[in-house]
């Protein structure tokens, strides 16, 4: 497995780079695997999935059903060239991979689909015809497992550290009893979080398990199918994410893996500390403000603007903020700089951002 972080920047798929993954962006990757077109898009816009193995464990998995979560779309690519060149790998195999659930969401850069509906949300109505497309093809598919691929926001950290990537075994219902399926879920998280471990210590989460019949993955866990949810996450400047990418497919591949071998360890997964929303992109401390000094969090709202998505710095809070991490900790005690009030929060802080220097990201 060690042989996929050596060849990983080599790979044919790592001419996709960027936050701003889009249907075209991947077609000629796409190609490249026996394909098949499934449905299409509220904007017609076309919805693949690849079929690549044919061992007797069947995976379905899909990424992009928001269509602002990219890097799981691109690790995803990184696996499939990967098991392309080792198809040894694939022997218990028959993968069924949608790149791009949600193309139009990810043509505008919106979580949403183009009816503005969060197909992570609609499994029960099953009223957009992404989400249907998704559905029928679970029950058509009939698969032993299902991959959900995400990305997170830039607030969620692990204690005090930034959190690189999150997982979940859904819940079946209410109750959150630990169901066969939740149960190898966790066992496979377990396992890749032992191995996680050895390369990016103290960075893994695991989400609240809370259950809502409304999400695919506590829907298709209700059917009986071990689902796993996997997240991306942010660490410090790596706004394209580069090193979340990596480790996100060395994960999908260690998945892999602990299913072939049978390899469960759900103790591990019980062990994984849940996030919590303690990081803000920019934490600028004591500013003076008026007569008092005040620590002021920034946050990046992400805008697609001419087919690049610029990070527009935004006032999220202000006032005593020592129990918030930054992903940029910017001290200015001593320093002539004075911050006014006027502000509001939510407010553009980009002449702020620039007065301090901060870099303005785009991708």
């Amino acid at each position: 497995m060690n042989d996929f972080l050596a060849i990983q920047p080599q790979l044919k798929s790592q001419k996709i780079q960027g936050r701003y993954i889009t249907h075209n962006a991947i077609e000629s990757i796409v190609m490249q695997f026996p394909n098949k077109l499934i449905g299409t898009s509220v904007e017609t816009r076309p919805i693949q999935a690849i079929d690549i193995g044919s061992g007797p464990v069947k995976v379905l998995m899909w990424s992009q059903m928001h269509g602002n979560e990219s890097t799981a779309t691109k690790a995803l690519v990184d696996v499939l060239c990967y098991l392309q060149q080792n198809p040894a790998f694939l022997a218990a195999f028959t993968l069924k991979v949608i790149p791009i659930l949600n193309p139009d969401g990810a043509a505008a850069y919106t979580r949403v689909n183009a009816n503005e509906v969060d197909l992570n949300r609609d499994a029960i109505e099953q009223s957009q015809p992404e989400s249907k497309l998704l559905v029928d093809l679970f029950h058509t598919f009939m698969p032993d497992y299902c991959f959900n691929l995400h990305d997170q926001r830039t607030i969620f950290g692990v204690h005090d550290n930034p959190c690189m990537l999150s997982f979940l075994s859904p819940a079946a219902d209410e109750t959150k009893k630990r169901t066969t399926a939740r149960e190898k879920a966790m066992g496979v998280i377990g396992y890749i979080k032992n191995a996680l471990q050895e390369h990016i210590p103290n960075q893994v989460g695991r989400y609240d398990d809370t259950f809502n019949p409304n999400c695919m993955g506590d829907f298709f866990t209700q059917q009986g199918t071990p689902t796993l949810l996997f997240e991306a996450g942010q660490v410090g400047q790596d706004y394209v994410r580069l090193e979340t990418r990596k480790w996100y497919g060395y994960s999908i591949l260690k998945a892999l893996e602990s299913i072939s071998l049978a390899l469960y360890m759900p103790a591990i997964y019980q062990e994984i500390p849940e996030v919590a929303k303690s990081f803000v992109d920019v934490l600028i401390k004591n500013i003076s403000s008026g007569n008092r000094t005040v620590d002021i969090a920034l946050q990046y709202v992400e805008v697609l603007k001419n087919d690049e998505i610029i990070f527009v710095p935004i006032l999220h809070k202000m006032g005593e903020l020592a129990s918030l991490n930054g992903h940029k900790t910017v001290d200015v005690s001593g320093k002539n700089i004075r911050f006014s009030e006027e502000l509001a929060l939510g407010s553009n802080a980009l002449e702020l951002s620039k007065l301090l220097n901060l870099t303005q990201y785009s991708h």
